[in-house]
This record gives structure tokens, C-alpha cells and sequence, in this order.
């Protein structure tokens, strides 16, 4: 015979087994940056700065809040790729605002105890920055026009 209490526990049960998950945790910006990025585009007030060749040769890893930027250059005498990091830098991002943005304070590399701030934008496996010195404005959008100071890179994700 069935019991009314075994009816509800089933009900019960039932309610639980297809209640909507838990909302997953919003990934952050941070997190959609980690790993090995390819320039796409670099170019300093309105012009490029490198051309494909070298663009080849540059990889920035994003590792926690360090940005490293590293260069490889032809292989040595004994075959092996020379690999020279150019920049080590601490980011802070800040996703409130919009465009969102971004600052670099620079612990390595000739830049050493600068810091640039700028915007930027994570769009899948892209990502588009502009930046500047942190004596100049922000940028506002993304552009580097000519005596502005600003960067405008588009990098895209690298698969290790």
C-alpha cells in the first residue's frame, strides 16, 4: 500500500532533482586573460610598430596579474630558440567602468617603475588594449591617433 508520506518524500525529491542549478560564478576578466597571447596589430599614434615578421616573435603570457612580454629571436649556435623577456609588469584591471580599464606598473624590463593605464576589452579569443603613460589621460576609446602617446594592440589567445 502507499503511504501519503512516501507520496510527498517522492514529490519532495522530485522538486529537488529539477530545481534550476546554481547560477555559475561569473568568470572575471582576469581569468579570460591567463595564458599565451600573438600580436595581431601594434601600432604607436597611428602607426604600426611592428611588422608581421617580428609580430611572429612576440608572445605576452599573462600569468596571475604579471604580464610578461618576450621576444624570440633566431636560434643559437647550437640550434636551440633564444628567448629574451622584454617586460615584466603587474596589472590591476578595473571591469566597472566602460570601456574598462586596465594599469600596468612595470617591474622589468627598460620600462622598470612606469606605469601606463588604458582601456581594454576581452571578445572571445581576442583582446584589444590602448594604453598610455599614467602622466597622460586615460584613453577614452580605442584609438592611438598621431601626439596622442597611446598603444592600440589587438592580441589574439595562443593554444599552448
Amino acid at each position: 500500500m502507499f503511504r501519503v508520506g512516501s507520496l510527498m518524500s517522492v514529490m519532495t525529491f522530485g522538486a529537488v532533482a529539477f530545481a534550476d542549478p546554481p547560477a555559475a560564478a561569473p568568470t572575471s576578466d582576469l581569468n579570460k586573460m591567463q595564458g599565451y597571447w600573438k600580436p595581431l596589430q601594434c601600432e604607436f599614434e597611428g602607426k604600426p610598430q611592428m611588422p608581421a615578421a617580428v609580430m611572429n616573435q612576440v608572445t605576452v603570457v599573462f600569468d596571475k596579474s604579471e604580464y610578461h612580454l618576450y621576444f624570440k629571436d633566431k636560434p643559437n649556435a647550437m640550434g636551440q630558440p633564444v628567448i629574451f623577456r622584454l617586460a615584466l609588469a603587474n596589472i590591476a584591471l578595473d571591469e566597472k567602468p566602460s570601456p574598462k580599464s586596465i594599469t600596468f606598473e612595470f617591474a622589468d624590463g627598460p620600462q622598470k617603475g612606469k606605469k601606463c593605464h588604458g582601456i581594454y576589452e576581452v571578445a572571445g579569443n581576442q583582446l584589444k588594449m590602448c594604453y598610455g603613460p599614467s602622466d597622460k589621460p586615460k584613453p577614452a576609446k580605442f584609438e592611438s591617433s598621431a601626439n596622442s602617446g597611446y598603444f592600440l594592440e589587438t592580441w589574439a589567445r595562443q593554444v599552448k
